[in-house]
């Protein structure tokens, strides 16, 4: 007998966890859900705006060259992950310029498709020529915050179109081997409670505003050049990591596999798409079908795409990146349901 049931595709922190067994007169029948279910519901909370700010003052060029060099372990984290809508965005601490990528034409998630396997490296080889282009003849006073407010208030989507998407996270990467100099310059407004208030205030409810750091502090691994640095510890950049839950790397060292943690942690944001079951089904019987080729279960290192979550009964998936279609494809699902009764 089949038997067909809806399910909410979401991640798994939108949804409650539900039981619903189904017990029946005849103990040798077992129901069976088979049915498709649409990939667009994975629409569902996955979007996030990364803004970059990169110092372009003349002592930068050895830091410049290693996010250069790292660009692309950190974008494939994330950007080939097709659930995950993002968008990129690159300014300088120079007060006076104008933006170096994502503000005036987006660079986003639509720049990579999974029929063209060329299309994430063009991707990567557009952030590093935009590095390449921010370059080091700045201005020698670094404006982290200030710059960050000036271009989100440019690009308000009045006057110029808005870089900041509704029901977006907003995640801000800090990269400098200064000091921030922003409420020295122009006021108490840039303190980080009242700063982090008025971002707070740029993003919709209940999104997340993390920020990071790749810095070069007098007391930060590896960092030994010459000249009063400052340090990490006590500074505005700390406590703006610590209060939205980022995390800092040293800009001293080769900080390839660090950025990569970045990458990592951006993608965290949204969690892994799931389904979440109305029915319980028998475990060890689900299969799940993408264009008629059978997905592997059981661990992403042993070339697993998905695994089943008894407690929260969900499926799964470590990424989406072989969907071809986000908007009209589906997967086909089939497992036996679970109910209740023994059999041999």
């Amino acid at each position: 007998m089949k038997y067909l049931i809806f399910i909410c595709l979401v991640f798994i922190v939108s949804c409650g966890k539900e039981s619903n067994y189904a017990y029946y007169d005849n103990p040798s029948a077992i129901e069976v859900d088979d049915r498709l279910y649409p990939l667009s519901l994975l629409e569902n909370d996955k979007k996030i705006d990364v803004l970059f700010v990169i110092d372009n003052s003349g002592s930068m060029n050895t830091i410049q060259k290693n996010v250069i060099q790292n660009s692309g372990i950190f974008l494939e984290q994330f950007a080939k992950q097709s659930f995950i809508d993002w968008k990129i965005g690159l300014i300088s601490t120079d007060r006076e310029e104008v933006p170096y990528l994502g503000f005036d034409s987006p660079f986003d998630s639509t720049l990579i498709t999974p029929n063209d396997p060329l299309s994430f490296d063009r991707t990567v080889l557009t952030f590093q020529n935009a590095v390449s282009r921010l370059g080091t003849v700045g201005s020698a006073s670094e404006y982290v915050f200030y710059n960050i407010k000036r271009v989100f208030d440019i690009y308000d989507g009045k006057f110029k179109s808005g870089f900041l998407r509704k029901n977006s996270h907003l995640v801000v990467i800090m990269i400098t081997d200064e000091e921030e100099q922003s409420k020295t310059n122009f006021g108490k407004q840039y303190e980080v409670p009242t700063f982090l208030q008025t971002l707070s205030g740029y993003i919709s409810n209940g999104k997340i505003l993390r920020f990071y750091g790749a810095l070069s502090r007098k007391d930060l691994a590896g960092c030994t050049s010459p000249g009063d640095q400052g340090t990490y510890a006590g500074s505005p950049f700390e406590a703006i990591i610590n209060m939205t839950n980022g995390f800092n790397i040293s800009a001293c060292v080769a900080f390839g596999s660090d950025l990569a943690k970045i990458g990592k942690d951006i993608a965290s944001l949204v969690g892994l798409p799931s389904l979440l079951l109305k029915q319980r089904p028998v475990a060890d019987t689900i299969k799940i079908f993408y264009k008629d080729k059978e997905l592997l279960p059981g661990r992403k290192d042993s070339g697993g795409i998905w695994f089943y979550e008894e407690y929260t009964n969900t499926i799964n998936f470590y990424t989406t990146e072989f969907v071809e279609d986000l908007t009209t494809d589906f997967f086909k699902i089939e497992f036996d349901i679970d109910d209740g009764i023994s059999r041999p």
